[in-house]
């Protein structure tokens, strides 16, 4: 009997720790549940972004012409293959390639010794026939007074006069002879046919050339001309004096200025495009024939330009586009904008800005769009 009670404290101990584990299993059950709540809770009202203080500064508006670009070559503004007017050997070449020359100056010389000779030759005839020219008319004077006494017969007198004008005849054609000679001794000279520079010279001492032969190349390239080739579509709108801004490649921070002083009448039927010429002044020799250039002609009307600071435009990787952020209602605004080259520190902007905005010069890396903003 006294083992009874025992055995049922045992049991009644047993029940009450199976019913702590069932208590204990469900309070950790509901408390787990309650957190799970709260997790979803805070997870789905996310924190506002801290706005990112940034620099701006507004866009720029300005009145500019408006211009057609054109591209083209520069070529000489004169260009001359001299060629002797007399055959001969060679003797000198006073000038080199890249040389300055002035009209008249002499940039070869040939063997002059038959020419010479020639004038010699001619000089003396001349001499002859003024001697022979000067005794018959001293014999006619002498005989004018013969035939009113009588004393020579007018026939005589008649064959006198002729033996006179025939002498200023012979007197007449050697001086001709003289002047040819003359002439084909300073055809051994060859002279530059106006102001300009020697691009070539294929020719040597001691050569032997023909009038068919190509003694040097001279260019004048002050002034130097611009060929360009206007679109169709804008063909009507260029005249001659318009003035043109021109770059190439050797002066990529330099603009050349010139004006427009032909316009070819037709179109080309390949290309469809109009040939125009403007002129440069060049100076300083800065421009060669042959480079290629970038130009463009300034029309009357004016257009308004919108340019922003260079620091305001960037490109992300991948994107083929120029982007800006514009600061509004103190959000950053993206913007693809179609940006044209940069002037100095100013970048001019065709399309994706207007007057009034104001762009975002930094911390790009940090914005996106909608991205909270304050301006330092």
């Amino acid at each position: 009997m006294s083992s009874f009670p025992k055995s049922m404290a045992m049991r009644r101990w047993g029940y009450e720790c199976a019913a702590f584990a069932a208590a204990s299993l469900l309070t950790l059950a509901c408390g787990t549940g309650k957190g799970s709540a709260a997790d979803g809770a805070t997870s789905s009202s996310a924190a506002p972004s801290a706005p990112v203080a940034v620099t701006s500064a507004p866009v720029q508006v300005a009145e500019e012409p408006v211009t057609i670009r054109a591209t083209g070559s520069f070529t000489a503004a004169e260009s001359s293959k001299v060629s002797p007017l007399v055959s001969g050997q060679i003797i000198a070449t006073p000038v080199n390639v890249g040389a300055t020359v002035k009209a008249g100056e002499v940039i070869a010389r040939l063997d002059d010794r038959d020419a010479r000779a020639h004038l010699a030759q001619a000089k003396a005839t001349l001499q002859q026939a003024q001697a022979t020219a000067a005794n018959a008319k001293a014999q006619m004077q002498r005989s004018a007074g013969l035939v009113k006494t009588g004393d020579i017969s007018a026939v005589d007198f008649e064959t006198l006069i002729t033996q006179v004008e025939t002498a200023n005849a012979q007197v007449a054609q050697a001086q001709a002879q003289v002047t040819v000679a003359q002439q084909q001794l300073d055809e051994t000279i060859i002279q530059a046919p106006f102001r300009g520079h020697v691009s070539a010279r294929p020719v040597a001492a001691g050569e032997y050339v023909t009038t068919a032969s190509s003694i040097a190349t001279v260019v004048q390239i002050q002034p130097i001309k611009l060929e360009l080739q206007i679109p169709e579509a804008d063909a009507a709108q260029v005249n001659v004096g318009m003035a043109v801004s021109a770059q190439v490649a050797s002066y990529p921070d330099r603009e050349f200025v010139g004006t427009i002083t032909a316009k070819n009448p037709a179109l080309s039927p390949e290309s469809r495009a109009l040939t125009v010429v403007a002129e440069f002044k060049n100076d300083d020799l800065a421009l060669n024939p042959g480079m290629f250039a970038s130009a463009a002609v300034k029309l009357p009307q004016t257009q308004q330009v919108i340019s922003v600071p260079s620091e305001a435009v960037f490109t992300p990787t991948g994107s083929p586009s120029a982007q800006v952020y514009i600061a509004q209602e103190g959000k950053a605004r993206l913007r693809v904008v179609q940006a044209g080259p940069q002037q100095g520190n100013l970048v001019p902007i065709a399309s994706g800005l207007e007057p009034g905005d104001v762009v975002i010069t930094s911390d790009h890396d940090k914005l996106f769009d909608g991205q909270p903003v304050t301006v330092r």
